[in-house]
């Protein structure tokens, strides 16, 4: 769909094109890009390739492959950056094209602060375009190692 953001993201084009992680032929995993500022270091995005709106139109080859890229996130982000957790959510109303966010909670972020607000915490580490290179560079081998 070429109106699509995320389609256009995929074939590197559009507001939403940033660093890729990994992809192969059902999935890519990026990172957030930092278009207008340092971003939370280690916010990613699991998205399948085939235009898909919702959680429920992925077929089942999809959704296992979300969930293995996802948890792939998750072991590479828990191993790579100093996060309490690892959390995960699929929100679905901003953008037509399923996308699963996976992104850190870093230690010291106060208990106040709530789970979906852990990139708002203004300490968390954040980073423009070397940083966010360097862990996708650390990040990569958690999808090709078996």
């Amino acid at each position: 769909m070429d109106e699509c953001p995320v389609c256009a993201k995929h074939r590197g084009e559009g507001p939403l094109f940033g660093p890729e992680i990994w992809r192969d032929d059902i999935v890519a995993v990026s990172h957030l890009p930092a278009r207008e500022g340092p971003v939370l270091l280690g916010y990613l995005f699991v998205e399948p390739l085939r235009h898909a709106p919702h959680l429920d139109d992925l077929t089942d080859v999809e959704a296992s492959a979300v969930g293995s890229a996802a948890r792939r996130a998750a072991i590479g982000l828990r191993a790579e950056l100093d996060a309490e957790h690892i959390f995960s959510a699929i929100i679905g109303s901003a953008v037509p094209h399923f996308h699963q966010h996976v992104f850190p909670r870093y230690r010291g972020t106060p208990a106040e602060t709530p789970w979906y607000a852990s990139n708002g915490w203004p300490e968390a580490p954040r980073g423009g375009d070397p940083e966010i290179a360097a862990l996708v560079d650390r990040l990569r081998p958690y999808f090709t190692a078996v």
